[in-house]
């Protein structure tokens, strides 16, 4: 009986041998295991101070790694993500570079103060297909603005002429069959994007041609008309000019959008266009029958 307890003992003590062995060797295997690496995700940060229009190059960026919730925007894992492209707003050194700083991310949030210089103002007028460069212009682009529109001729009248008062204020009449004439001017230029809004387009109108409150289906509906607003970067007269010439909505066709060479930041002196000018400086030719009668109302 005492030989059997004693058997059962040893067995109980060899089993706890046992169990501490396998708990120390489970335990320093843990400890060996190699530790599992931390996730970290590539960002691209300004390896100097980037102004407001720089090109980012890859010389001007250099590469980082990030914990993944540090990173800003969308982020460009790689130098060779940019090649030139200005920057739209300004980046200290050691900031990140994103894809939204040379307008390609897809970020829905566009802080336009931040694209601003000194004295600057967010300008915008809308365009269309043709005189938006079918919907190429992009933000970061520089750009000359064209108006193109009618005004009406006018003359002193007769008997304003014929007063005798020379202090007298002058009147003025439209001179007849000279309504409307169309002028054509550029009138801002080198004015840098900030921002080109998503096409925008007008759905078709139902045409109801007899008045009965329902659409024709022989009638085809109102052309789809696409519209974009750009939104440049200029000054307080710059803003005066724009809403002189483009009052509304409404008046698209009368600004021209021309994007020109990212250095090129030279004024060109511009002569302005009307019927007389393409006559007078490009040889428009005049129909015969006008230049007679008019040689025949000469005095």
């Amino acid at each position: 009986m005492k030989r059997s307890n004693r058997l059962v003992i040893l067995v109980g003590v060899l089993l706890a041998i046992a169990a501490f062995v396998a708990i120390v060797i489970l335990l320093s295997n843990r400890e060996a295991a190699p530790a599992v690496d931390e996730v970290r995700e590539t960002v691209l940060v300004a390896a100097q101070d980037i102004a407001i229009g720089d090109p980012v190059t890859p010389e001007s960026v250099e590469e980082q790694q990030v914990d993944p919730e540090a990173v800003q925007g969308t982020a460009l894992s790689s130098t060779s993500a940019v090649s030139g492209e200005p920057a739209l707003f300004a980046v200290p050194s050691g900031s990140q570079v994103n894809a939204e700083t040379i307008g390609r991310g897809t970020s829905v949030t566009v802080n336009i103060a931040a694209q601003l210089e000194p004295g600057e103002k967010a300008i915008s007028f809308q365009v269309d297909r043709v005189t938006g460069l079918d919907f190429l212009v992009k933000p970061g682009d520089y750009i000359d603005v064209v108006f193109a529109g009618q005004v009406d001729v006018v003359q002193e009248t007769a008997d304003s002429a014929a007063n005798p008062d020379e202090a007298a204020p002058p009147r003025f009449e439209v001179a007849p069959g000279l309504e409307d004439q169309r002028t054509v001017k550029a009138i801002l230029q080198d004015k840098r994007v900030l921002y080109v809004s998503s096409t925008r387009a007008i759905e078709p109108e139902p045409v109801d041609a007899d008045g009965d409150g329902a659409a024709d289906p022989d009638q085809p509906a109102q052309a789809v008309i696409d519209s974009v607003i750009i939104v440049f970067a200029g000054t307080a007269q710059d803003a005066e000019v724009i809403k002189f010439a483009q009052r509304d909505l409404l008046e698209v066709g009368q600004l021209t959008a021309i994007v020109r060479h990212v250095d090129d930041d030279a004024v060109e002196e511009t002569l302005g266009v009307t019927f007389d000018q393409l006559v007078a400086e490009f040889g428009v030719r005049i129909p015969d029958i006008a230049e007679r009668l008019n040689e025949e109302q000469a005095p």
